[in-house]
């Protein structure tokens, strides 16, 4: 039985395998503001990750703003190298990756196939991102995933003065492509399982940071393959996933 009628996703980690995103595009910029410094990219990097995952919880739940997340975690690594660094450098480092980081995007890998099927079913496809319009639509450009969504659904919340967890980016969204049986896959339950339930809509937990709340129906999917499964089967599309093999 059809489930869901269209499907939006979130960008980082998503759609995009920021990970690797993000480890090519700070090595670049390590080395465009650090050509002697007295640590290799290898060690400093590490340090630097986990002072962004220590304090990554803070950022999400609003304790932090953007910039002093940034702050803080470029502080915490240059600290531990004996990098002397300030905040005004921090500010200039992330400047400096925002204008990089969208040439160096990739996309998860199985998702291009995954979307050209979806795509090729005429099943409307969205996105829904925290972020710079500029960056995010870089992003999907530079990996060729924006060919799969019209540009007016792909909702970017710089651009529409709405942001997730907030029901009004995605009631939004749905305003710009109707439909009843609305699904977001996403890697955040905060941002965006709560966001989309909050709104209505039934969400997909994918490839989870932390574990789902004991008790939550949301589906969960760790891979690619099993959110095709999922979606496929959702959509009513049982049997695509053979033929388009």
């Amino acid at each position: 039985m059809k489930r869901w009628e269209a499907v939006w996703f979130d960008l980082d980690e998503t759609l995009i395998d920021y990970e690797r995103t993000f480890c090519a595009a700070i090595r670049h910029c390590f080395h465009h503001f650090f050509p002697a410094a007295p640590v290799s990219f290898s060690v400093w990097f590490p340090i630097f990750k986990e002072a962004c995952d220590r304090h990554w919880d803070d950022y999400e739940a609003g304790t932090l703003t953007r910039r002093a997340y940034r702050r803080v975690r470029f502080l915490d690594a240059a600290r531990a190298c004996q990098i002397e660094a300030d905040e005004e450098m921090a500010d200039r480092f992330h400047a400096y990756f925002d204008e990089a980081v969208s040439r160096f995007a990739v996309a998860l890998p199985g998702m291009t196939d995954l979307l050209g099927q979806l795509r090729a079913a005429n099943v409307p496809l969205g996105v829904i991102t925290n972020g710079s319009g500029a960056i995010q639509r870089g992003k999907l450009a530079a990996c060729g995933l924006h060919r799969f969504f019209r540009s007016d659904a792909v909702v970017i919340s710089e651009e529409v003065g709405y942001k997730k967890p907030a029901a009004a980016i995605f009631h939004y969204a749905r305003n710009k492509r109707p439909s009843e049986q609305l699904v977001y896959v996403g890697d955040s339950w905060k941002l965006d399982v709560e966001g989309a339930l909050g709104a209505g809509w039934e969400a997909v937990y994918f490839r989870p940071r932390q574990p789902a709340p004991v008790g939550s129906s949301v589906p969960v999917c760790r891979t690619v393959g099993e959110l095709a499964v999922l979606l496929l089967n959702g959509l009513g599309l049982v049997g695509e996933r053979e033929r388009g093999t």
